[in-house]
């Protein structure tokens, strides 16, 4: 399974004479977790297949948690994808970026923080596992299928949720909640096998109501018989940070993201499972922003999917000029130094995982 995005650039730019009265610590943070009927495996990255079922097919999922931090760049990605019943699959990933003022006679202001947000993607599809899977992985490498339905589905799982993705993002510092962002997608048969889609948003505010006011291009990208999902553009985000750092002090901003998903759902047969992922990233191929038309067909046993079919899921990461410490200035002392900015590169994503036409879904 390739990596799956949540990334982040960053290179320090320094103006003003005190280049040295400030600097930058960062570190990574990692975990992640798969679970089956028979199986629950903790770890970061990798995946299982439980083959203990009816249908001796590959049950469980696959975990991508990745954290790379060099002199200039830094990134966190996270991403999942899960397929057969009581299968579920965690990642989570962050940063920690720790603001150093390296000054002995003066105080560090950094008045507001900003970041980027880029494009992701989650949701389900019915895959058809024929033939050998990309990358060896059956749960990001098979595409979907044109023989069976979402709601093929029933009667096998029954009235409830059958099917749920989410993410969760926040940034905090000294206690505080500067931003935070949740999302999620859930399948469920009611009374009678009437299949259910729903979605939703919350913010720091409450439910969010206008899914684009926080992410730019917020659209559906599969909405159909055999697929379900979202995805959204690049969106910059500025919050206030506040911080007032001491001589010879620092303050420390947490970046944390978790990505989830799990199924109840047995496959159908030998090669047709239903899949749920969730990541934080960049579903491009499909261009971003661009809605794909939903497949018509009066037959769905004979349909034709078309030239907008999910091929498989590939995660990989995409970084994007956008991160900046904004109105970073030093004051007080018996000399005081020139005002000093700090401007760095820094993008995160949320997969996102999504499907390019390989047309696989991924990052480019």
């Amino acid at each position: 399974m390739r990596s799956l995005a949540y990334a982040i650039a960053c290179g320090a730019l320094f103006a003003g004479t005190s280049v040295q009265a400030q600097s930058m610590d960062i570190t990574g943070v990692k975990s992640g977790s798969i679970t089956s009927a028979d199986w629950n495996v903790s770890g970061p990255n990798g995946y299982i297949v439980d083959t203990e079922n009816a249908l001796e097919v590959g049950y469980g999922g696959s975990a991508e948690t990745k954290v790379k931090i060099t002199p200039g760049h830094a990134s966190f990605e996270s991403g999942v994808a899960v397929s057969g019943a009581l299968a579920s699959a965690t990642s989570n990933s962050g940063l920690d970026i720790t603001i150093n003022n390296n000054s002995t006679n003066q105080i560090l202001s950094v008045e507001q923080f900003g970041s980027t947000i880029i494009p992701a993607g989650m949701g389900f599809y019915m895959q058809d596992r024929t033939g050998n899977a990309e990358g060896s992985n059956i749960y990001t490498g098979y595409g979907q299928n044109d023989f069976a339905t979402l709601q093929d589905l029933w009667p096998s799982v029954g009235e409830g949720i059958f099917a749920y993705s989410s993410f969760d993002f926040t940034v905090v510092s000294n206690d505080q909640t500067l931003y935070t962002l949740s999302g999620y997608m859930s399948l469920s048969f009611g009374e009678g096998g009437v299949l259910s889609r729903d979605y939703g948003l919350t913010n720091g505010l409450g439910p969010v109501l206008d899914p684009t006011s926080v992410l730019n291009g917020f659209t559906s990208a599969y909405d159909n018989d055999v697929a379900y999902a979202f995805a959204w553009d690049s969106t910059d985000i500025d919050f206030d940070l506040n911080a007032l750092i001491g001589p010879g002090g620092s303050q420390t901003i947490y970046y944390r993201t978790t990505v989830t998903s799990w199924t109840t759902a047995d496959c159908l047969d030998e090669v047709t499972c239903l899949v749920a992922y969730s990541g934080f990233g960049d579903p491009i191929g499909r261009g971003g922003g661009i809605s794909f038309a939903s497949f018509a067909a009066s037959d769905v046993s004979t349909f034709d999917v078309g030239p907008n079919t999910i091929t498989g899921i590939v995660f990989d990461p995409v970084d994007v000029d956008r991160f900046e410490l904004i109105d970073a200035t030093f004051s007080g002392g018996a000399v005081p130094e020139p005002a000093t900015w700090i401007s760095m590169i820094l993008g995160f994503g949320m997969l996102g995982a999504a499907l390019r036409r390989r047309r696989v879904l991924s990052y480019s």
